[in-house]
């Protein structure tokens, strides 16, 4: 992470995910819990009714059968480094959705980054 980001740390409040993005990344990517998996015999019970068959394309090609704990752990899949926010916010996994922002482990993600 460049210094200018991490000095906008200190100025995001706590309310807001903007320009952050540290707890997509050094987590794994859990959009795997999306992926196809063989042998079930019904649609994944992790994946929205509504998730486009683009978004599941993309996942099943990125991890070609890997499970979850195999995949790279630098950052999620949907992560985008630039805009430091996901790509698909609105299909999220529960996870992602569950995380709560300036709870204690958001704020402690943020305090190990100011400190490196």
């Amino acid at each position: 992470m460049d210094g200018s980001l991490k000095r906008s740390l200190l100025l995001v409040p706590p309310e807001s995910c903007d320009g952050c993005g540290l707890c997509c990344e050094g987590i794994g990517s859990p959009v795997l819990l999306y992926a196809s998996r063989a042998g079930l015999p019904a649609p994944h019970p992790f994946r929205p009714a509504e998730l486009p068959q683009n978004l599941i394309e993309e996942i099943d090609n990125h991890f070609s059968g890997l499970t979850r704990g195999q995949e790279s752990q630098d950052r999620c899949l949907w992560f985008d480094p630039v805009t430091r926010a996901c790509r698909h916010y609105e299909f999220r996994p529960q996870i992602c959705r569950d995380y709560d922002l300036g709870g204690r482990a958001c704020l402690q993600r943020r305090r190990d980054e100011l400190k490196t």
